[in-house]
């Protein structure tokens, strides 16, 4: 895969990590990105854990769910999705992750800090 490619990828995925807990912020409400490693996707949902929706109108989502398995990204796999032994990154009403953690796309890792939500590319 082009360093390009990869690029686009990891800026789509941060970007969407960043609208999500701005979204967490903004409504007071709980934003949760599940990340399915077999279908290279993430869905978005609103609410808390036991009343959860898809956020249907998403940014370059259909029907709630970011899918990186594309004829641009065909050689993109998500290695690994870790927040406290889930594929779920949620962020409470506050803004807040609900805990820290990795995705591992290709050979890079974006870490996201517990607390903050802050994510660094390693």
């Amino acid at each position: 895969m082009s360093t390009i490619q990869e690029q686009i990828a990891i800026d789509q995925v941060t970007s969407d990590i960043d609208l999500a807990k701005s979204m967490a912020f903004g409504k007071h409400d709980t934003i949760t990105m599940v990340f399915s490693v077999s279908q290279e996707s993430y869905t978005l949902y609103n609410g808390p854990d036991n009343a959860r929706s898809s956020i249907a109108d998403f940014p370059n989502s259909q029907s709630g769910t970011v899918s990186l398995d594309n004829s641009r990204m065909r050689e993109l796999n998500i290695q690994s999705v870790n927040f406290g032994g889930t594929s779920e990154l949620q962020f409470l009403p506050l803004g807040d992750p609900k805990t820290g953690g990795t995705i591992t796309l290709n050979s890079k890792t974006i870490s996201i800090e517990p607390v903050t939500g802050k994510w660094s590319i390693n």
